[in-house]
C-alpha cells in the first residue's frame, strides 16, 4: 500500500484486487493462508509485489487478515454475489473505503481530473510536498480513475450513490450535449417516451477518454470505459427487460 502524509491508499485496482478475491472465493472458499495464495499467484510470499496486491486488498475492505486472507462480506459479496444488483451495490461499498479518493471525488465535477489538477488537490488534502507527489501521482492516479465511477458525486445529498462521469439531467430536459444519464434518471429513462439523442460520439470527441455510449428510445447512456461502467449500464438494460417483460416499459429497444 502507499501513503500520502496520513493518507493511505492501495497500490492496486479495485478491479484487479477483486480478480484476486475471485480466485480466493472460487479456489479456496473463501480463506487461504499466505504462502498458499502467493503460490497460486506464482509470487513470493516475502516479495514487495504480493504485499502490496494484499495490502491493496485490505485497504479496498475485499480481505482481511495477515497470516490467512478472508474475504470480507463485501469481498465476498462482490465477487460471488446472489444477483448482479448485489455485486454492484458491494463494489460501490468497497469502492468508498479509500477516504483519500473520497476527498478526491468530492472535489471533482465526476471527470477525471488531469495530472495537474489531480497534483494541486493531492497537495492540499494530504499537505505532502510536491516531489513526494511527483512520484507516487501515476499509480494514485490509474488507481482513482478506475474507481471514480463508482464514488459519489458532489451535491447527491444523503449519501444517494452516481458513477463518476454520468452527468445528472432528467431525461426530459433533453439530451443533446448532455455526457450521461445519471443513476437517479433511471426510473425516467425507463419509462419516458422515445426522443431524438445526439451523435453518440461526441462526448468521446470533446472529452478526449473513450467511452462506452448506449442509445436507445427514451436516451442514451454514456459513460468513461471501464468495468464499473459496463455494470452500471448491465443495470439499466436488466431494469428495461424487466419493464418490457412486465409490459410497463417502451415497446421497443
Amino acid at each position: 500500500m502507499g501513503k500520502l502524509s496520513l493518507y493511505e491508499y492501495p497500490d492496486a485496482s479495485l478491479n484487479d484486487s477483486l480478480s484476486i478475491g475471485r480466485r480466493i472465493a472460487r479456489e479456496f472458499m473463501g480463506s487461504v493462508s499466505r504462502a498458499t495464495l502467493a503460490n497460486a499467484l506464482q509470487m513470493s510470499d516475502r516479495g514487495g509485489g504480493f504485499g502490496a496486491r494484499i495490502g491493496a486488498m485490505r485497504i479496498w475492505g475485499i480481505a482481511e487478515g495477515r497470516g490467512t486472507i478472508r474475504l470480507t462480506r463485501n469481498g465476498l459479496r462482490a465477487v460471488n454475489p446472489l444477483t448482479p444488483e448485489e455485486s454492484s451495490m458491494a463494489r460501490r461499498d468497497l469502492a468508498t473505503s479509500v477516504p483519500l479518493f473520497m476527498e478526491l471525488a468530492g472535489r471533482l465535477d465526476g471527470l477525471p481530473p488531469d495530472r495537474t489538477r489531480l497534483a494541486l488537490l493531492l497537495e492540499d488534502i494530504t499537505g505532502a510536498g510536491r516531489m513526494e507527489i511527483e512520484r507516487r501521482i501515476p499509480v494514485i492516479a490509474r488507481v482513482f480513475e478506475d474507481a471514480l465511477p463508482l464514488l459519489p458525486r458532489p451535491g447527491t445529498g444523503d449519501g444517494t450513490r452516481q458513477p463518476g462521469g454520468v452527468a445528472e439531467h432528467s431525461v426530459s430536459e433533453g439530451i443533446a450535449g448532455d455526457p450521461g444519464l445519471g443513476f437517479l434518471d433511471i426510473p425516467n429513462l425507463l419509462d419516458q417516451p422515445a426522443m431524438a439523442s445526439s451523435d453518440a460520439s461526441a462526448n468521446s470527441d470533446v472529452l478526449g477518454e473513450p467511452r462506452i455510449e448506449v442509445v436507445f428510445p427514451g436516451g442514451r447512456i454514456s459513460l468513461p470505459e471501464s468495468v464499473a461502467s459496463l455494470d452500471v449500464i448491465i443495470q439499466v438494460l436488466q431494469e428495461r427487460r424487466g419493464n418490457l417483460t412486465r409490459g410497463s416499459g417502451p415497446t421497443s429497444f
